[in-house]
């Protein structure tokens, strides 16, 4: 029987056999095979496999082509197959092919570790608990998938970076509490600026500077973070970092015996400082405010948007539907502004370069020069009332924005105050529409997505047996809702957590794009 093989995604994609790596083929032959393994052990539909690989161009035989890569797969992963025999390894089921990877999968092992580190954590095995996390983390090998592109591939990178980062997490406080905060800090200040949006990181850091007796220093950090968080998402520190920050204040952190570990954490509850301390309760934080965006209120986006029409003839009317496309990453602005440099620069060719009417010895007006101004008119009165549309939307979008950059910083708070549930009154934030699909219900979702209530109700049977989504393109992933519809709806979809501490999924593929 020949040896199973391992494949590896933490970094490039790799397939070993007997310590001997295996050709994979072209480019595309390996995203398919990433795709696969993304899904280890379960059945994947070719449409899926397509849209992963593809995105918005697919082959015209999309099926052909698939099926094509699977047998270049199987010769490499398969080499004594008898040939037209079905494959073991990578099977073609009635549901889609399916890969068994019975070496195991690298990701997975990186999982499967974190769970151990967090029971030996629970039960005190605090030394054992740090060398399985460092265990976990020596098994990357550079940004996961690297090399492969497009949205499914570019959310699962994402989604196993976060594990990556929830990691080191663990590894610090782990450190923190056996009193190892002297060894690391360097460490600490490195995954900082890797992993800028942790405020577990910035909390872990603050904890050691100060065990090791440098509290003014701990002190800055936090004054350091909470500038650097509400520059970024317009919100103060998260519960635990408050719940530091007063502990460091009232020195209540002993700074060298070692301290035992934290009980599970509540909402508004510290970790346990040490023997004999009580612990410091936080109140409730308040409702969530949103200072204006750095990139200036509406009605200087308004004044943008009409000065580049209306005070230039419409010749750099382009200009802001550029701006637009790029800052918010809608294709429909970048073609606008295509379409109305397009205008000019053909207006300008013929009327101004060709010309072949008008006269400079003449001081009155041709036929040319009234069609000529007629056209220049009608071209900067479009695009003045276009980018009016446009500039009136954007705070919505602003909105949403900064509302998906809170929760990210602060899952639970955001969850609390409602972010992405437009069926609870009177919340606490204004977030643009966001809609969460973990939350709603299939009737709401329908009321606020368009889309048909049969599937909405899929949506929320789906949720309910698989378990949340992550991202929203998690919808086209497990076959609920076409990628084209995803794509639309994007902008207004959020996923949080479920819960106020989730453990991270094997391989959660997310992706995120903006939608006009």
């Amino acid at each position: 029987m020949s040896t199973p093989l391992r494949f590896e995604i933490l970094g490039e994609v790799r397939v070993w056999r007997d310590g001997v790596a295996l050709s994979l083929g072209p480019a595309k032959q390996q995203a398919v095979l990433a795709v696969l393994l993304l899904q280890a052990g379960r059945p994947v539909p070719t449409h899926q496999i397509v849209d992963a690989v593809w995105g918005d161009e697919p082959p015209e035989n999309g099926a052909n082509v698939v099926q094509k890569y699977v047998a270049g797969l199987r010769r490499a992963l398969e080499p004594d197959r008898a040939p037209r025999t079905p494959g073991e390894l990578l099977a073609l089921t009635g549901s889609g092919y399916v890969l068994r990877a019975e070496g195991g999968v690298d990701a997975d092992e990186f999982q499967a570790a974190l769970a151990r580190a967090e029971a030996e954590q629970a039960a005190g095995r605090l030394t054992e608990a740090a060398m399985t996390l460092r265990g976990a983390l020596a098994l990357w090998r550079g940004e996961a998938l690297a090399g492969l592109t497009g949205p499914v591939f570019e959310a699962a990178r994402a989604r196993l970076a976060d594990a990556r980062a929830t990691a080191w997490e663990r590894w610090a406080e782990t450190g923190i509490v056996q009193g190892r905060a002297a060894t690391i800090l360097p460490e600490l200040g490195r995954l900082i600026e890797e992993f800028p949006m942790r405020e577990g990181l910035r909390v872990q850091r603050m904890l050691a500077l100060h065990q090791v007796g440098r509290q003014a220093e701990a002190l800055a950090a936090y004054r350091d973070a909470r500038e650097f968080f509400l520059d970024e998402v317009g919100a103060e520190p998260g519960d635990r970092m408050q719940a530091a920050h007063l502990m460091i204040l009232r020195n209540d952190v002993p700074v060298s015996p070692a301290m035992p570990p934290p009980p599970a954490p509540a909402p508004v509850t510290p970790p346990m400082p040490g023997p004999g301390l009580m612990p410091i309760s936080v109140p409730a934080a308040p409702p969530i405010y949103f200072p204006p965006g750095r990139g200036g209120s509406v009605a200087l986006e308004i004044i943008g948007a009409l000065a580049a029409s209306l005070f230039t003839c419409g010749s750099l009317a382009w200009v802001y539907f550029l701006y637009v496309g790029i800052r918010r990453r809608q294709a429909a602005a970048l073609a606008a502004a295509a379409f109305y440099f397009l205008l000019f620069s053909v207006g300008f060719i013929f009327f101004f370069v060709i010309d072949p009417y008008g006269s400079v010895d003449s001081e009155e007006l041709t036929t040319q020069d009234n069609i000529g101004i007629f056209y220049f008119g009608g071209v900067m009165v479009v695009a003045a009332a276009h980018g009016l549309f446009l500039a009136a939307r954007s705070d919505g979008h602003r909105l949403r924005e900064r509302a998906r950059q809170f929760a990210m910083f602060n899952p639970d708070r955001a969850r609390e105050i409602g972010v992405g549930r437009p069926d609870v009154p009177l919340r606490l934030i204004q977030d643009g529409g966001l809609i969460d699909l973990n939350q709603l219900g299939a009737q709401e979702l329908a009321r606020v997505t368009k889309l048909p209530a049969p599937q909405c109700a899929e949506i929320e049977r789906d949720r309910q047996l698989r378990g949340p989504f992550y991202r929203p393109e998690d919808l086209t992933i497990r076959g609920l809702v076409d990628a084209r519809a995803v794509r639309k709806l994007a902008d207004r979809l959020i996923c949080l957590p479920p819960g106020p501490a989730p453990a991270p999924a094997a391989w959660p593929p997310r992706w995120s794009a903006g939608a006009g």
